[in-house]
């Protein structure tokens, strides 16, 4: 099975997989001749603050209107360094651009990036408190200097206006799970235990962080129905090819409220959509 996912998309950048930032996986180390600009040390008048203490300056204007948000991913090419000039990681050694997440991100590159248009460059001076830093030494943290290089957006698929809980209109089952149909399939065959079946899905947690997507990975996923997550089974069973369907899942049903490191607590919503079976 593949999808986008927040918890496993491979990332060659500074910030962690998960949402919960643990200490960075750093690009690899960057040739001491990269040389740190003249104002890295601190913000100079010409640079734009922001309440949170995060401030910015833009070396080259993007075009137009689009501008990431929460759950969406983004291409760019990036240098981070100490406020001493040290350089932490940089895209720049590659060849490729490096893709990363807004929620995976720092607290103040997320800031930063989200008012950021394509094509546009931007140096970006981030105090400790909104930067990187290890759960267990809170006290290593440091403030950071970012140049940034905005590329692409990659949107996210939209937050579904009813995620906090299910509508009158919902089906709700005796386990607990609500399902409301989206699309209609024109199918009559539903999956069974040996089916093969061929999804495309997206999940979030009740306050709107997106877990995982086949359609932002823009490839469906294959599996058996015993293979699917609890809580997608027994509505799976009541669908045809075509169908797209919203589903609240409580908990017990998901990954529990006490889920192994990278995986979601707590309730959540998925949408499937049943493209095939053999």
């Amino acid at each position: 099975m593949f999808a986008w996912s927040i918890r496993g998309l491979a990332l060659a950048v500074f910030v962690t997989l998960h949402v919960s930032r643990a200490s960075p996986a750093l690009a690899q180390p960057v040739p001491p001749a990269e040389k740190p600009p003249a104002d890295v040390a601190r913000p100079p008048k010409d640079a734009h603050p922001s309440r949170s203490g995060v401030a910015w300056k833009i070396l080259r204007p993007g075009h137009g209107p689009e501008r990431a948000e929460r759950n969406d991913c983004v291409s760019a090419l990036f240098t981070i360094w100490k406020r001493d000039g040290t350089v932490l990681g940089s895209s720049r050694t590659s060849s490729q651009s490096g893709k990363t997440c807004l929620l995976a991100m720092i607290p103040g590159m997320a800031e930063g990036v989200k008012r950021m248009a394509p094509g546009e460059q931007r140096r970006i001076w981030i105090p400790a408190h909104l930067g990187y830093q290890d759960d267990d030494d809170k006290a290593k943290a440091v403030d950071l200097t970012v140049d940034f290089e905005l590329l692409t957006i990659q949107k996210a698929p939209a937050i579904p206006a009813d995620l906090k809980a299910p509508p009158a209109s919902a089906t709700k089952l005796e386990s607990g799970i609500a399902y409301r149909r989206i699309k209609n399939g024109s199918g009559t065959e539903h999956p069974s235990s040996k089916s093969q079946m061929l999804l495309d899905f997206s999940g979030w947690t009740l306050n709107g962080d997106l877990i995982e997507s086949t359609v932002m990975a823009g490839r469906p996923a294959s599996f058996e129905l015993i293979n699917a997550l609890r809580g997608w089974r027994e509505v799976l069973q009541l669908m045809v090819v075509g169908d797209k369907v919203r589903i609240w899942i409580p908990a017990a049903l998901a990954y529990g409220d006490k889920p192994r490191r990278g995986q979601p607590k707590g309730n959540l919503v998925y949408e499937l959509e049943l493209l095939s079976l053999q």
